[in-house]
């Protein structure tokens, strides 16, 4: 048996639209970016709380700041599916 990490949080009937990105999806602690039961790893929370963190502290410094949409994001792979680049524009005069 031969498992691919790339089929992992995408199957239509656990996920709508399991391909679109959406941060407010409801069952979306159902993913298993940081594994699950015994192999679940111990830093989950911290990357977390790291990664909320940062991307706050980017935004509210940053408020123009926003994906290029001439720029392509669907995520690629077959061991880890993600966006071969994201590319932002910032727009100077939404800053405060």
């Amino acid at each position: 048996m031969v498992v691919s990490l790339a089929g992992a949080n995408r199957d239509p009937e656990i996920f709508q639209d399991p391909d679109g990105f959406d941060l407010r999806r409801g069952n979306s602690r159902l993913q298993l970016a940081f594994a699950h039961d015994p192999h679940f790893c111990l830093g989950a929370h911290l990357a977390r709380l790291e990664a909320g963190a940062c991307l706050r502290a980017l935004l509210d410094h940053l408020p123009g700041l926003r994906l290029d949409p001439a720029s392509p994001t669907a995520p690629r792979g077959l061991a880890f599916r993600k966006p071969p680049a994201l590319r932002v524009r910032w727009d100077v005069s939404a800053q405060r």
